[in-house]
């Protein structure tokens, strides 16, 4: 499938000036790693770094595309936004056929500033949950056996205390209120029918609880976790099946 790894560097040096100049300069390190055969890496070596750049509005568009996602973010500071295109994770995610609006997110949550940091984050779950599958439909028990997960239109999200409350004052340009030193486990869930993403802050054992099922558990796994965590006998079991019923929990590998 070489063609499409060089249907995917072409992608880079549309975006990415540095990068045709380091085709150019040394194409061994530029291109180490990428299954292309002769002829594919002659076609590339034959053009001059010039000729990526025909289009020169093309990154500032596909940039502007990406940070409709990021409003608060970037509202904070556009700056970093101008580096996306520069950064392993674009070219990583590129070379992957991975997610831009997500890869776009994790290089906007690399900066300096905490505040930044923390909106990159949130902003890039709920870009995650809503390019999540449409919610299987709840169901009323456990099954015996069965093996859960946590919903794909659903993240456990840990930020500094204020977080929510932060991305809240930017959007509303009101005055920011402070982080503090301790997490916030925040749920960032994508309603069943579309509609606007939520943030809840959550109880810590209910986080705990569903970061472990993130990781895929079984019913007797999440019951023995829920009581580790704090919960009655027979109440572990009640909130296993609560979280099953909400649609929190789904089946794994359905």
């Amino acid at each position: 499938m070489s063609h499409l790894a060089l249907r995917r560097v072409m992608i880079r040096l549309l975006h990415d000036p540095a990068f045709a100049a380091a085709l150019h300069d040394d194409p061994p390190r530029a291109l180490a790693g990428i299954a292309l055969d002769a002829d594919e890496r002659g076609w590339l070596l034959a053009e001059p770094p010039a000729a990526w750049r025909t289009d020169p509005a093309r990154p500032a568009r596909v940039r502007a595309a990406l940070a409709e996602e990021y409003p608060a973010t970037l509202a904070l500071d556009a700056s970093r936004a101008e580096t996306f295109f520069a950064s392993t994770v674009f070219h990583a995610a590129v070379q992957a056929r991975g997610s831009l609006a997500l890869a776009f997110g994790d290089h906007l949550a690399g900066s300096d500033d905490p505040r930044l940091r923390v909106l990159a984050r949130l902003e890039r779950a709920i870009a995650e949950v809503r390019r999540a599958g449409r919610p299987r439909a709840a169901v009323s028990s456990v099954p015996e056996r069965a093996r859960w997960t946590l919903a794909p239109s659903a993240r456990v999200v840990r930020v500094p205390l204020g977080g929510v409350a932060l991305l809240a004052a930017v959007r509303a340009v009101a005055p920011l209120p402070p982080l503090g030193s301790a997490d916030e486990p925040v749920l960032v869930l994508a309603p069943p029918g579309g509609g606007d993403v939520t943030l809840e802050p959550l109880a810590p054992a209910l986080a705990a609880l569903l970061e472990r099922a993130a990781r895929g558990a079984d019913e007797a796994e999440l019951v023995a976790e829920a009581r580790r965590l704090g919960a009655d006998p027979g109440e572990d079991a009640e909130i296993v099946a609560g979280l099953v019923a909400d649609g929190l929990l789904v089946a794994a590998g359905c």
